[in-house]
């Protein structure tokens, strides 16, 4: 069947950027392409989430990365996330028990004393005084749960890092994401891991070579592959035009 186009309903129309169709089109979702049309077509009421939420029957989270990503396609100028107020960042650091207070704190408290053996058991050998200090203080200082700290120990065995340095780092960053609980553990380890398949997904498609990504490169590919679900020829496409334009790569 052959198809034109109805010229009768030109008499009310609305405009959208030429560069809309010439670059972004393989790239867009279908819920990115409503929300714009959505925008284009009520341009005169603001950028409202809530409200083009629920008249395109579309999540809200959906409707912001919509936002974002139209933002970095420069369609729209867009404003930064509303701030969340400011948090304390902890910060594994202090100064770490003696190895007097560590053996007084095992005869002390028996599920500390548990740590420290199921510790050994599961890194295969004796622990180095820092490594016992550095569980004590997670206990002790910082208020660790023993199933979480052990949780910790086993991802360090399963990522092959059995020293203080990933430990402690982890433990930073479990403390910073609010981890209390094993649940919550185990959500942060699911979402790096979703973290380093995305980065190995760019990568691959890029052609970077292998490395680890920076923060910026770990954001990026997250918010591509896991988020916006880019396939692997959208992502082709991206690069293309990035090449195209820059002359070489740039997660600027």
């Amino acid at each position: 069947m052959k198809y034109t186009v109805n010229t009768a309903v030109f008499g009310n129309t609305f405009s959208v950027p030429c560069s809309v169709a010439d670059k972004h089109l393989k790239l867009a979702t279908a819920n990115q392409l409503k929300v714009l049309l959505y925008f284009m077509r009520n341009i005169s009421d603001g950028i409202d989430p809530q409200k083009i939420s629920a008249e395109l029957s579309i999540p809200q989270s959906e409707v912001d990365d919509a936002l974002i990503f139209w933002s970095q396609c420069g369609i729209l100028n867009g404003e930064a996330p509303a701030q969340k107020s400011e948090t304390k960042t902890v910060s594994v650091t202090c100064e770490m028990p003696s190895r007097e207070d560590v053996i007084k704190r095992g005869l002390e408290d028996e599920r500390l004393a548990f740590l420290l053996r199921e510790a050994q058991l599961k890194f295969g050998r004796n622990l180095k005084q820092n490594e016992s200090s550095l569980l004590v203080a997670l206990y002790d200082d910082y208020g660790m749960d023993i199933s979480v700290i052990l949780l910790l120990l086993g991802y360090a065995v399963s990522e092959n890092k059995c020293n203080v340095t990933f430990v402690r780092t982890t433990a930073t960053r479990w403390l910073n994401a609010g981890v209390e609980t094993v649940a919550d553990a185990e959500q942060l380890i699911a979402d790096c891991a979703r973290q380093k398949l995305a980065w190995s997904v760019v990568q691959k498609t890029f052609g970077i070579e292998k490395r680890n990504p920076s923060a910026k490169e770990t954001e990026l590919s997250n918010l591509w592959v896991n988020e916006w679900g880019f396939s692997t020829d959208m992502l082709k496409a991206a690069y293309d035009i990035c090449v195209d334009k820059k002359t070489k790569l740039s997660f600027a």
